[in-house]
This record gives C-alpha cells, structure tokens and sequence, in this order.
C-alpha cells in the first residue's frame, strides 16, 4: 500500500466508524517500512485518535525501525500489543546481523567490540556491507599480507574498520608501495601493518612525504630509512609540520648536538620523535641534569650513547639508581661517573642487575673484589649472562686459564672475533702451558 491509496482509503472511510486505530496505525507502519511516511497520513491519524497518548508510542515504534520495540494501541477500553520486528526488518538490519554473525563466530570478535562497531558514526561501516561482501574483503586482505591465523585479522578489523568498508584499488597501491619503498619482504610488510595498522587508510602521498622528509632531514639512505621505519612505524602517522620537525629541531638545540649526531639518536631510538616535548622530554631531561650534575653537552652524550633510556620512566630511572647506592656504595660524583660511564645500566631491570653482579661474585669468590672490578668496569653488567658472559666462562675453564678479575674483564669486554682470535690462540698453543687469557 503506498501514500496515495492509504490516504484514499482512509478518507473514504473517515466519519464512517470502519477504520479502526489498529488499523490506522498498521497502515502507518507499512508506509515506514517502504521509507513513504506522510505527513498526511499522521494528520489523519490525529483526528481518529482523540487521545495524543495513543499516536506517541506509534510514532516513537515507526521512527526507530533498527531496534526490536513492542507498541501500544489504546482506544477507549481497547489495548493491542503488537511485535513489530517483522514490518521494520529491512536488508540493511538482514546485512548487520550476517556480518555480526561472521564477526562474532568466525573471526571470534567480541561482542562488545561488535558493539561498538555499531557506534561508529562519520565513516563507512562494515556491518552495513552486502552479506558475504566483508567475507570476501577479509580473504582478500588476508591473502595479500599472508596473515597466519584469526588474531592477526582481528586486529585490523578492531582498530581500522572502515579500511574493510571501503576497501578499493587504492589500497592495494598502497601495500605495495610500501612493500618497495620500504624494501620490505612479505614477513616484514605483514609485521609493519599488524604494528601499525593506521597506515592502511593513509593517503599514499603523505606517506611519501614524511618518509621524503626523514630520508632527507636524518640523511638515510633507503636501507636505514627502512629500518627506522620497521623499528618505529607509527612515526608515519605523525604530521612532519606539527610534530617530527618540532621535536626534532627541540632535541638538536636541547641537546647541543649536531645533525649527524642526533640523526645517530633518532635512529638508534626512533620512538623518541614520536613524545611529548613539555610532558615527557623536558621532565626527563632536565632530572637527569639535576641529578648527575650535567650541562646541555654532557646530558648530550649522555642520551647520545644510550638513547633507548629516554624511552622509560622516571621511575624506573631512580630504581636503578637506589640499587646502584646501595649494592655498590656509590655517591654524588662517583655516582654520576659511574652512570656516565656506562648509562645503557639505566635500561637493565633489578633482576639483571643482580643476577650479573652475583656472577662476579661467584666466578671470583670475593663480594668485594666483584665489586671493585663493577665500579672500575660498569659495562659489565650490561653484558647478557646466557650469550656472553656465562659461556665465555665456561670456555675459559676448559682451557685451564686463571679466571680472576683481568680475565672476567676480558670475557666481558672482548668483541666476539677478538675472544675467537684469543681463545684459538690458547688452544694452538697449549705445549706452552699458556695459563692467562692474551
């Protein structure tokens, strides 16, 4: 029944008592269900209804048709109660319901994140795509960047949506522009998006600008640029004008480097382009200033030989520094010289810390002299127990060598072909009784 004949039928039937409210307001919701509401129609429905309580929960029903409601029809001593599911399911609730049920059952997405897919308001939705259309886009997508299991899929769906809902030849461009520009193989690409998925609805031009940018700002050649951009791929998401130039220039003028150096910085620790200037750098430098005494050029070096410590906490920082007082005996300057030394120890948890200290004590049998040859040699607690120092030990044991505080240094701070050269040299010349680490 469309607008013209209800109106007919009604008006023929107006006075003569043969329309009934139920019937006014069945007719009144198949012309919602066929988006032909009219104002007509409702005026009618006003002068057979002499109670407004009566038209509200119908018109309230009508003008919400996505949600399951029951209505209420009241005249006189009459009440009709009538489930309306059936008159206001259009497609676009059949495609919501098959979609939710590929993303809940198949994909295993949670509900409450179905949920709040629904929400979403300015942008396309995937719950509204023809059935079987968002299917066919997760395979697709799937197949381009050999996503291995469900998980891996899930992700791109909670946090980039709307790449699905629109999903074009544009993308497809996309990933593999980055695939070459970034010279990257499939396992990486598939890394890059899963780590950052807000890249898929970038424009592929400012994705070329910022990496033109940090190409040319840092001078990296296209391998380093790769790098950078594998280790830390949310800096393709930070606007060049508003926040990597900024803070790039801030740290080079905070830090009194030179662009070489702090181009060593920015790609030794990336992330460090992607934090606050006022609520996170300032803070941290300007402590570790106050606390070892520095100026602008020494706390310089200072994040210049270790730039991964600006990446924690103040926190953590004096954690380390209350453990290093108290197991070493360390204070004000000798403190201050110590971290200098060596201030990739602020990266290290209590446990390492620990752990290594109580190997020195172990492999010499001396608190003390473990704690001389530490305070003399900070770098060797920074040294990995399991790939370095523990089998280094061991290899110098079954070469019958004198492990005292000289050789423990050497097995620490020996390069890998340099221990190689000096062990080999040991082993070809053993009629000698060579009993010292060369």
């Amino acid at each position: 029944m469309d607008g013209v004949s209800v109106w007919t039928w009604a008006s023929e039937s107006e006075g003569t008592g043969s329309v009934s409210i139920r019937q006014c307001s069945a007719a009144f919701f198949s012309m919602c269900m066929f988006k032909t509401l009219s104002i007509v129609l409702l005026h009618f429905l006003m002068h057979q209804a002499h109670d407004v309580k009566m038209i509200a929960p119908v018109c309230a029903a009508a003008f919400q048709p996505t949600r399951r409601r029951y209505y209420h029809c009241a005249t006189h001593s009459q009440v009709g109660r009538h489930h309306t599911s059936s008159l206001f399911y259009t497609k676009k609730d059949e495609c919501v319901a098959a979609n939710t049920k590929y993303l809940t059952q198949k994909l295993g997405l949670p509900k409450n994140k179905v949920e709040k897919l629904q929400e979403m308001d300015g942008l396309p939705n995937i719950l509204t795509l023809d059935e079987g259309i968002l299917e066919e886009r997760v395979l697709w997508l799937k197949q381009r960047l050999k996503l291995k299991n469900k998980g891996q899929i899930r992700g791109i769906v909670q946090h980039q949506p709307h790449v699905l809902a629109r999903l074009s030849s544009n993308l497809e461009q996309k990933i593999d522009y980055l695939q070459t520009r970034l010279l990257l193989d499939d396992k990486s690409l598939r890394k890059l998006i899963l780590d950052a998925p807000h890249i898929l609805p970038m424009g592929t031009d400012n994705i070329e600008e910022t990496l033109n940018w940090l190409q040319r700002r840092l001078s990296l050649d296209d391998r380093k640029l790769a790098k950078l951009v594998k280790r830390a791929p949310y800096t393709l998401g930070c606007s060049v004008d508003e926040n990597l130039e900024p803070t790039l220039d801030w740290l080079r003028g905070r830090l009194d480097m030179d662009d070489f150096s702090i181009s060593r910085v920015v790609q030794k620790m990336p992330r460090i382009l992607h934090l606050n200037i006022e609520s996170n750098l300032e803070p941290k430098l300007d402590w570790l200033q106050e606390e070892f005494k520095l100026d602008d050029e020494a706390v310089g070096k200072m994040v210049q030989r270790a730039p991964t410590i600006i990446g924690l906490a103040i926190d953590s920082w004096e954690i380390k520094i209350d453990w290093i007082q108290s197991r070493l005996g360390l204070v004000d300057q000798d403190l201050a010289d110590f971290v200098l030394k060596c201030p990739s120890i602020l990266n290290l948890t209590l446990q390492n810390l620990d752990s290594t200290l109580q190997f020195f004590i172990d492999a010499l049998g001396n608190e003390c002299e473990a704690v001389r040859l530490v305070t003399n040699n900070p770098s060797l607690l920074a040294y990995s127990l399991e790939r370095r120092l523990k089998p280094r030990l061991q290899e110098t044991r079954e070469l019958c060598l004198q492990v005292d505080a000289s050789c423990l240094r050497r097995i620490g701070q020996y390069s890998d072909d340099y221990w190689n050269a000096a062990t080999s040299f040991v082993r070809d010349h053993q009629e000698f009784g060579i009993t010292v680490l060369p």
